[in-house]
């Protein structure tokens, strides 16, 4: 895993706040499965905020299309990016209502298979 202090294109516009953060984590040695559960969390936070504009839009009389095809374009940047996190991260709920099936289903022809030959 490569150190958050290595240079990257984003240093120059980092902030003494999430540089502060940024050292936080690398501090506390967080593991994989942290940083993913992490991942979510900022995710929460980004689409609060999201919604927040969403109701300032709704609120204008005249609201900017542009503004608006931005909005909408970063709906689906974030709905992708909690869709990757979550299943990476695995959901218990999803695993027994899709994952659970399948495996059941190749095992038992794997089963059909061993006992055809035997």
């Amino acid at each position: 895993m490569t150190s958050i202090n290595e240079a990257s294109p984003l240093d120059a516009d980092v902030s003494p706040a999430i540089r502060s953060v940024l050292d936080a984590m690398e501090a506390a040695e967080i593991s994989p499965e942290d940083a993913l559960q992490l991942s979510l969390v900022l995710l929460n936070f980004v689409e609060e905020h999201h919604l927040l504009n969403l109701e300032e839009y709704l609120g204008d009389e005249q609201p900017d299309a542009i503004s608006i095809a931005v909005w909408a374009a970063d709906s689906a940047r974030l709905k992708a990016a909690r869709e990757l996190v979550e299943e990476v991260l695995g959901d218990d709920d999803d695993d027994e209502d899709y994952g659970d099936d399948e495996d059941d289903e190749e095992e038992g022809s794997s089963d059909e298979l061993l006992e055809g030959d035997a």
